[in-house]
């Protein structure tokens, strides 16, 4: 924890000079604001099961930009090796630097991911130039970003049920937290001073799709069961969130809506 946050203290900090010095550089200072959206799950997952959800909640913020791009690592395509051991793998970068930063979001606070409308993270303070990634921290919720308790003093939660294609059904409750900030997250574009905002959305089924519901509990019970700790459930949701290409980070032109 303490590693962690030296580290965003000096990316802050890394930023705030960059800022400061766009002036020398030929950046321009702007803010544009940055949305979460989601889209929803279809059909039956690599398991066989179809999800019906009630609630999709996440912690979220800071959010940071960087000028690195990510390229994809081509050795981890094709087989999921960590299958083997009863778990998934999930898509990282493959060489990865994050270069400068251009832009961030400070604020944390709980997004509601099936919400109708996309919803609004803050402004990010930032500079013109050359964008070509993201960091996103999903952060354990508090007191002060999630005071309904939606989150149930975790990063991600997901109720709702699933139904699998022999018949079983499993109401579940699953929450999560993840050890650090998903880094290299794609986002390339030249950004001026144009107006728009950068809008982050979800794939449900990236992170729904690899759990295999029977692991939870029992079936077929009526009652909502928890992920146990060490389930496969547990561990494919958790690796499910940190997967990067669960992130579609578009530019969406023009003023708020």
């Amino acid at each position: 924890m303490r590693h962690t946050l030296a580290r965003h203290t000096v990316l802050s900090a890394v930023l705030t000079l960059t800022l400061l010095a766009g002036c020398d550089t030929g950046e321009e200072r702007r803010t544009f604001p940055v949305e979460v959206t989601a889209r929803p799950m279809t059909g039956a997952n690599e398991y066989g099961w179809t999800v019906t959800l009630e609630s999709v909640h996440a912690s979220m913020g800071p959010v940071r930009f960087f000028e690195g791009r990510v390229l994809l690592s081509n050795w981890r395509r094709g087989f999921d090796w960590y299958s083997l051991v009863g778990g998934t793998a999930s898509a990282h970068p493959g060489h990865y630097l994050p270069g400068d930063a251009l832009a961030e979001v400070l604020s944390t606070g709980t997004v509601d991911l099936l919400a109708t409308a996309p919803t609004g993270l803050g402004d990010a303070n930032a500079v013109t130039g050359d964008y070509g990634s993201l960091e996103l921290t999903l952060p354990v919720a508090t007191g002060t970003s999630d005071a309904q308790g939606l989150l149930n003093g975790h990063a991600v939660r997901v109720r709702g049920e699933a139904s699998h294609t022999d018949g079983r059904k499993v109401r579940f409750d699953g929450q999560a937290d993840l050890p650090k900030p998903i880094e290299g997250i794609r986002f390339e574009r030249e950004l001026g001073k144009e107006a728009g905002r950068a809008r982050i959305t979800v794939e449900l089924a990236k992170w729904l799709g690899r759990i295999d519901f029977g692991t939870v509990g029992p079936s077929d019970t009526g009652t909502v069961q928890t992920f146990p700790a060490a389930s496969q459930a547990q561990n494919a949701l958790v690796r499910g969130v940190e997967d990067t290409s669960a992130y579609v980070v578009t530019w969406v032109e023009g003023g708020a809506q």
